[in-house]
């Protein structure tokens, strides 16, 4: 990754996350009562972030840029700057964290499914990374914390399925998986956007 502050940024936002999910488990009386509450609690947790990260992306991939030769013509910077990379990268994802509260009150399993299948992610198949590359490259209308939200319950859902009672070790054990798996997968996310904006400029240059 290209990116060095974003990945550490990610990988403190995770020892914060695990520290605040074992939390939740020691406190909850039930599995679905832990489930519920990690799902909001991560979803909400890196959809806040999410906005920084394409913030800090944007910011160090367009200052390298600029730096080339090439981009030294003010003609070509210009160009550069009428692609607005910055606002397509936003306009993959919404950002408002508010739309937690719509997910919760109002989108089920057919929904997210519904989602997805408009991705061209197999419901069988999903990953947090995979769903959030897709967006990027799609003209879509979901905010980012339905996406993340769906992929956290459904994925809750598929690693706690063999704790089928409370059994706080077991439970454990099965979230530590997941949430490292979301980790991995919010840094491939991270690499799909340094590479989308790559390609957006290799394109341009063939036209300088």
């Amino acid at each position: 990754m290209y990116n060095n502050k974003v990945e550490n940024n990610i990988k403190n936002l995770f020892i914060e996350i695990n520290e605040k999910v074992k939390e939740i488990i020691t406190d909850s009386k039930d599995s679905s009562i832990a489930t519920q509450s990690i799902m909001d609690y991560v979803s909400s947790k890196i959809t806040a972030a999410s906005r920084g990260y394409m913030t800090d992306i944007y910011a160090s991939l367009s200052k390298q840029t600029l730096s080339e030769d090439m981009f030294q013509d003010s003609e070509n910077a210009n160009k550069f700057y009428e692609l607005n990379l910055r606002q397509q990268i936003f306009d993959a994802y919404q950002f408002d964290i508010n739309d937690l509260a719509t997910y919760k009150s109002g989108i089920g399993y057919k929904e997210i499914n519904r989602i997805y299948a408009s991705l061209g992610v197999a419901v069988g198949t999903l990953s947090l990374g995979g769903i959030l590359r897709a967006a990027l490259t799609k003209s879509l209308n979901i905010p980012l914390v339905v996406i993340i939200a769906g992929a956290v319950i459904l994925g809750v859902g598929t690693y706690l399925q063999a704790v089928p009672e409370y059994n706080r070790a077991k439970y454990n054990a099965s979230v530590d998986a997941f949430i490292s798996e979301i980790e991995k997968e919010l840094l491939l996310w991270v690499e799909a956007v340094e590479e989308f904006f790559k390609q957006q400029v290799t394109t341009l240059k063939m036209t300088l």
